[in-house]
């Protein structure tokens, strides 16, 4: 997994690990390669009062995002003939095909899913008690 952080020059969020493809932020865990798609997938995760949650919401801190490249696919060697595949089209004297090609979704790459982690902001609780009690 890549991991950056937005701010390298300050504390960023931390609370993350990783297993296969199960990722955990902050106690949420899911399957990484569930979330991939024939898109490009990008999953945010949100604090509101100390506690994180899937998404973004109004007056919720920027904690971590997760971004799945799209799904990649590879070709295969099957044994046997292509499904559907009968004696009716072929000439007389002709074999069906032992083995054959197709296209199958290619294991998710943890390695190329990129984890960015947000700044944590320390002084977000001491400025909204001093507001609070009136101070400048």
């Amino acid at each position: 997994m890549i991991i950056e952080k937005i701010d390298p020059a300050r504390e960023s969020f931390s609370d993350y690990s990783i297993e296969n493809t199960m990722l955990t932020v902050a106690g949420l865990t899911i399957d990484l390669a569930l979330e991939e798609g024939d898109q490009q997938a990008i999953i945010q995760f949100g604090s509101c009062n100390g506690k994180v949650h899937r998404g973004l919401t109004p007056r919720c801190e920027h904690v971590a995002d997760v971004v799945i490249p799209p799904r990649k696919y590879q070709t295969v060697e099957v044994d046997g003939p292509p499904q559907g595949m009968s004696h009716d089209g072929m000439n007389e004297g002709e074999e069906a095909p032992t083995t054959h090609t197709e296209t199958a979704q290619a294991p998710l790459d943890v390695e190329s899913v990129l984890l960015n982690l947000w700044p944590v902001d320390e002084t977000r609780g001491e400025t909204i008690q001093e507001e609070e009690n009136g101070a400048e």
